[in-house]
């Protein structure tokens, strides 16, 4: 390491030490949010929600839980058809002794369908994703604050006429019959509230622009139907290789808001596939993502909710085996809050800051700032 390199990596265990003080003196994220009535929080599987750092980042600044994988329908139910929710009562367990909100996900999603399913006949589907959606809900009725009822419906660059994803669920369920997935969520938990949640919504390129049109095109058909959809969850996996519009954002949320639904922000991580440079420097284009995104979604008031997609870099999915994108220097992505060590990094304090200027409450159901 020459000398240059040495102060570089001087400079940023200081600043990172200097974060990490900050952050145990300051108000945990959730406390920051909901000076603004909103609630922040992360989305955590039991293989480590209650280790070290994680388990002491999660009381400090936790006020949502989402299962990350354990309430997905392959995860609970075999080859064979057995049930084991075990995973899934660990999470909410956690939830409830955090005194957190709780996120069901996912009732529905094509890609958590067992798969000895595919090849049944469409009713034998329909009997048995009626029967988990039913099982899933009733057992943990009273204690969710919001289901992810249906899962990544669209592709409108598929090019079909209607912009909805060909799966499994859409030929064995059938995708006029989605309206079904929530009126069967509300009987069985009227108080829950129920989310249609996606991906690619929140940048500034093209393919997201036809996202948007196509996610509002599903979202007016069922409002004029009356379908029971209260929120849009968006995934949020930002990447630092798109480009970002507060602007455009905002208008999106506008029509959300007109069609009388609330925004939960579902899963949110930033990429840093191809950006160089120093982790310094990495970490600097994250966090003015953050900032920027962050800052867009409190100052409108339908957005209720922030969570992010698992703690630390350690345990993100982003760099786990199979997920696809990796960088080309071989270096791990640094997508979350905190690195791998737990301790606060540069985007940490990007979101603190910007959760910091939202000293307001609003009236939600008003729909404007008090």
């Amino acid at each position: 390491m020459n000398r240059r390199e040495l102060l570089r990596y001087a400079g940023g265990t200081c600043l990172a030490l200097d974060a990490f003080a900050g952050a145990q003196q300051m108000p945990g994220l959730d406390q920051l949010a909901q000076l603004g009535g909103r609630r922040y929080g992360f989305a955590v599987h039991p293989s480590y929600a209650d280790k070290a750092p994680v388990a002491g980042l999660l009381r400090q600044h936790a006020g949502v839980i989402t299962a990350e994988n354990a309430m997905k329908w392959r995860h609970i139910q075999t080859v064979f058809g057995g049930r084991d929710y075990t995973d899934a009562d660990k999470v909410v367990a956690l939830a409830v002794s955090l005194k957190a909100d709780f996120r069901g996900h996912t009732l529905a999603w094509h890609q958590s369908t067992p798969a000895y399913l595919s090849v049944v006949s469409p009713a034998q589907f329909i009997r048995a994703q009626t029967d988990h959606l039913q099982t899933l809900v009733a057992r943990y009725r009273g204690r969710i604050h919001t289901w992810d009822v249906l899962n990544e419906a669209i592709e409108p660059d598929l090019n079909q006429s209607d912009g909805l994803r060909e799966s499994v669920l859409s030929k064995q369920w059938g995708s006029a019959r989605y309206p079904a997935l929530f009126e069967l969520a509300r009987a069985a938990d009227p108080k829950a509230k129920l989310a249609y949640n996606d991906f690619g919504l929140e940048q500034d390129e093209p393919w997201c622009e036809r996202r948007r049109r196509a996610v509002l095109r599903l979202l007016e058909s069922w409002v004029k139907r009356a379908v029971p959809v209260d929120v849009m969850g968006l995934q949020a996996h930002l990447d630092l290789s798109r480009r970002f519009s507060a602007a455009k954002l905002l208008a999106f949320f506008d029509e959300l808001q007109a069609l009388g639904l609330t925004i939960q922000v579902t899963e949110l991580d930033v990429r840093d596939s191809t950006t160089t440079g120093s982790l310094v420097e990495r970490d600097t284009a994250v966090a003015a993502l953050y900032k920027d995104f962050i800052d867009a979604c409190i100052s409108h008031p339908a957005v209720e909710m922030m969570v992010m997609w698992n703690v630390t870099d350690a345990d993100t999915w982003i760099n786990r085996w199979g997920q696809g994108q990796r960088r080309s220097d071989g270096q791990p992505m640094r997508p979350t809050l905190f690195d791998d060590q737990g301790q606060p990094k540069r985007a940490f304090e990007a979101v603190a800051a910007s959760l910091r200027q939202t000293k307001v409450k609003f009236d939600k159901k008003a729909g404007r700032n008090v």
